[in-house]
């Protein structure tokens, strides 16, 4: 019987263990919501179109959204990501018409791009000097030219608890978000002109996010 309830209580410690989460040493515990604020730092969208006749490189400011995080259980971070099409800019104002166009992103149709973040993976902390850097894996859906597949991306999360000299930025503690993930543009039914996708637009994009937030 000993080992009976020996081995029960090391059973329920096991899974107290395994849904707790991974969490940030000394912050404190509970969902907050966080949302983007330029006043901590400029936000903003990189993409990059590598193709065999051309290489372009791109940027978006009109990035916005919120994200719920609970320091103590980073595994179920939430939140949503949302990029205004017709502020994605490449350099050139007749080829960014182009992009704008129903045959590309028909931003009149579809104004936006999102990422919806339903959790985090392979989440690790570390710790240093008052600021802790996370990494993982978002996973969750991306949504571009109206077509949304489940994607996900690898994530960079640095957390700074507010203090005297952090709000001179904005109050609550906050946290800046760098990312990197590939987009095809077959998976969102984006064509183009017949021809020029995998010529002289890649058939994937990397996109590179910069985000900063605050709770």
């Amino acid at each position: 019987m000993r080992n009976i309830l020996a081995s029960l209580v090391l059973t329920v410690a096991a899974v107290g263990f395994v849904t707790a989460g991974t969490g940030i040493p000394g912050a404190q515990a509970g969902s907050k919501k966080y949302t983007l604020n330029n006043a901590v730092g400029k936000n903003s969208i990189a993409f990059v179109s590598d193709a065999p006749m051309e290489k372009i490189n791109g940027t978006a400011d009109g990035v916005s959204g919120s994200f719920m995080l609970d320091v103590a259980n980073l595994e179920s971070t939430t939140g949503r990501i949302e990029v205004k099409v017709e502020t994605m800019k490449t350099a050139n104002s007749k080829r960014d018409d182009h992009m704008y166009s129903e045959m590309w992103l028909h931003a009149s149709a579809h104004p936006t791009i999102s990422f919806d973040v339903k959790s985090l993976k392979d989440v690790k902390v570390v710790t240093k000097d008052g600021r802790s850097v996370v990494t993982a894996k978002a996973v969750g859906t991306f949504t571009a030219h109206g077509v949304s597949k489940p994607s996900t991306a690898d994530i960079t999360i640095s957390y700074i608890t507010e203090s005297a000299e952090t709000k001179k930025r904005a109050t609550g503690n906050l946290v800046m978000v760098e990312s990197t993930f590939t987009v095809a543009l077959a998976d969102h039914k984006i064509a183009g002109k017949e021809g020029v996708v995998g010529k002289s637009v890649g058939e994937t994009i990397v996109v590179q996010a910069k985000l900063f937030a605050n709770s």
